[in-house]
Parts: structure tokens; C-alpha cells; sequence
């Protein structure tokens, strides 16, 4: 499922995928990786948002890996497989860093941050 979005509104989601992520590499600062991992989640999220609603004025609003589907149209394949891998990777964590009583570990929240950080800097490269 997609909504339709103006394309001005990609700078936006931008902000908040970098804020997302300054938010998440506070937190292992701080020990709270969960915290940390949950912003990481969500710079993804933005930082394919802004992606899609820049190029294509729309972004995913059912399913977070309906994204997929959209960002396919936009990155040459090896591009599109990294990112893939680094989101799918990402959303796998969602439920258990957002909704569960286990704690994140300071290594599933670097490894998180590292996702993001790669999904951030494809998505910008892409933007130029």
C-alpha cells in the first residue's frame, strides 16, 4: 500500500532519518540500547521515505517492507541488495526492540546503528 505525498515533504523525512539516528548513537552512549535500536529502526524508515516520496511522491504505508517494492524503481540492483539486506535486517528487530520484555544488547544496537548509517548514505548519495 502507498500514499501519495509531495515531493517537498522529502527534506522532512530526512531531517528525522538524521535525527533518528543521532538519537541512536546516543543511546549506546547512554546504555540504552533498546532506545538506541528503535531510533535506528526509524532512520531507515525515514531515510527511505524521503527517497521515495523524492522521486516518486509516495511512500509505503501499509507493510514497512512494502518500501521495498518502491526504492526497487529507484537504486541500480547492487544498491537496491545492499539496502535490502541492511532494512530487512532492521525491521526483523522492530517487534522484538519495540514490543518485548528482552533487552537489546549493546552489540544488536551497534549493528543496528551500522544498518542505518549505510541505508542513510545510500539514500543521500541517491538524492544528489
Amino acid at each position: 500500500m502507498v500514499k501519495a505525498v509531495s515531493p517537498g515533504k522529502a527534506a522532512g523525512y530526512l531531517t528525522k532519518a538524521e535525527n533518528s539516528l543521532r538519537m541512536a548513537k546516543i543511546g549506546i552512549d547512554q546504555q540504552a540500547y533498546d532506545n538506541a535500536m528503535m531510533s535506528a529502526i526509524h532512520s531507515a524508515i525515514n531515510a527511505l521515505d524521503a527517497l521515495t516520496t523524492s522521486y516518486l511522491n509516495k511512500r509505503a504505508s501499509g507493510s514497512h517492507t512494502d518500501v521495498l517494492g518502491l526504492i526497487k524503481t529507484i537504486f541500480p540492483p547492487k544498491e537496491y541488495n545492499d539496502v535490502k539486506k541492511q532494512f530487512t535486517s532492521l525491521i526483523g528487530k522492530k517487534n522484538e526492540a519495540e514490543y518485548q520484555p528482552d533487552l537489546m544488547s549493546q552489540k544488536d544496537a551497534q549493528n543496528a546503528v551500522r544498518c542505518a548509517e549505510r541505508i542513510l548514505a545510500k539514500v543521500k548519495d541517491q538524492m544528489k
